[in-house]
Order: C-alpha cells, then sequence, then structure tokens
C-alpha cells in the first residue's frame, strides 16, 4: 500500500508539472500573437514646414510675379492717361479798346471809346499722352524699348481771382460786350501759349516725362534691363 501511495503522489506531481508547462506554453503563444496582431506600420513621418520652408515658398510666389513682359510695362504707363509734366506759370495783361467812327467815313468819334486795361494770372499745362505709348522688351539684349508721342500742351488756364482791373472807359453808345470780354481772354490765352512755347515748356515737359518714365520702367524690371525711350 506504501508503494502504491508513493506512486500515485509521483504520477500527480508528474501531471501538475506537464499542466502547468502546457499552461505557461499557451500564454506564450497567446501573448505572443496578440502583440502581433496589435502591432501596426506608422506611415513615414512627413516634416512639417518650418518658418525657413515657409519663406522659401513665397520667395518663390513672389519670384514668379517679378516675370515683367513689355505688356506689363506698357500696361502700367498707358493707365495714366495724359499726364502733365511741366507747367508754365503766368501773368499777363489784357486790353480792350473800341470807337466808334462817323456813318461810313474814317473819322472817330471820340466820346464813343470804351476801353478797359487789366491783368490775369493762370498756367500753360503741357505733357505727354501715356495711353499711347508703346513697350518693346529684347530679351537678347537685355534692352526695353519704350516709344513716347510728342509732348503737346493741354491747355491753358486763366485764373480768375486773379483779374485786376486798372482802367475802365465806357463810351456813350458803345457799352462793352461779354463778346467783347470773351474775345480779349482768347487772345490771352494764345498770347500765353506762343510764351510759354518760346520758353521751351514743351523740352521740359518732354524731360519731365522721360525722367518719370525711365524711374517707373526701372522700378519694374530691377536693373535687369536697359531702358531705352523713343521719341515718336
Amino acid at each position: 500500500k506504501g508503494e502504491t501511495v508513493l506512486k500515485t503522489t509521483k504520477e500527480k506531481t508528474y501531471l501538475v508539472f506537464i499542466a502547468v508547462f502546457a499552461v505557461a506554453i499557451l500564454c506564450v503563444l497567446v501573448f505572443g500573437l496578440s502583440g502581433r496582431k496589435g502591432r501596426t506600420e506608422l506611415p513615414a513621418a512627413t516634416p512639417r514646414p518650418t518658418d525657413r520652408v515657409i519663406i522659401k515658398e513665397v520667395e518663390k510666389l513672389v519670384e514668379v510675379e517679378k516675370t515683367i513682359s513689355a505688356q506689363t510695362v506698357e500696361d502700367g504707363l498707358r493707365d495714366m492717361g495724359f499726364l502733365v509734366t511741366e507747367e508754365y506759370y503766368f501773368t499777363d495783361v489784357v486790353s480792350y479798346s473800341s470807337i466808334k467812327k462817323f456813318l461810313n467815313t474814317n473819322i472817330e468819334l471820340g466820346f464813343t471809346e470804351s476801353a478797359y486795361l487789366a491783368a490775369y494770372s493762370g498756367t500753360v499745362s503741357a505733357g505727354i499722352d501715356f495711353s499711347a505709348i508703346t513697350v518693346e522688351m529684347d530679351e537678347n539684349a537685355k534692352r526695353l524699348t519704350v516709344r513716347i508721342p510728342k509732348p503737346t500742351i493741354q491747355n491753358v488756364t486763366i485764373d480768375p481771382d486773379s483779374f485786376q482791373l486798372y482802367s475802365e472807359k465806357v463810351g456813350l453808345g458803345n457799352p462793352i460786350s461779354v463778346a467783347d470780354f470773351n474775345s480779349s481772354l482768347v487772345e490771352l490765352e494764345n498770347t500765353a501759349r506762343s510764351k510759354a512755347l518760346e520758353r521751351g515748356v514743351l523740352d521740359s515737359a518732354a524731360a519731365n516725362g522721360e525722367r518719370m518714365i525711365r524711374g517707373f520702367a526701372e522700378g519694374l524690371v530691377n536693373g535687369d534691363y536697359t531702358i531705352r525711350i523713343v521719341t515718336e
């Protein structure tokens, strides 16, 4: 009986050992497989754009915008329309005199004489019609040619507030009319225009216009092209 009990005890111990070993192997398999199933491949890391990267991208966009064509320069200049580039200031005297004659003779009737002497100030404006400008770009020679029309006088403006009357005389039966007054102002405008031309108002208008055009074009091409201005 003693041997039977010992043998039974050994068998139980052996069975327990096998059971524990089997459980251990099962745990290893379960946890190993679950670990593999739960593992996912992470996507490749994409670096976030830094300030330097963003600045570089902006610089690329700016460089694209800096690509200037002849049409770009031409459109920019034409948008200015007629541009006054020089003004001539004047102060001049306007006079008017009228006297009636006796019937169809050359005998003047002194008591009918009407006259006045006055002074006005004003300006003669001259400039260039920028809307007629054309631009050509030579990529090989790196030259920008701007063709402009000749400057012209745009208008003569008389300042009514500058009027100064020096003398006035109204003869009998010969009043000064509005037509007479307007006629003398037209004469004043013509005189001012002639004086402005004599003093080189158009030459100054051309020089100032070319200086303005050159500065505008150079600002766009950023020194990459030489500027050539031709007056048609």
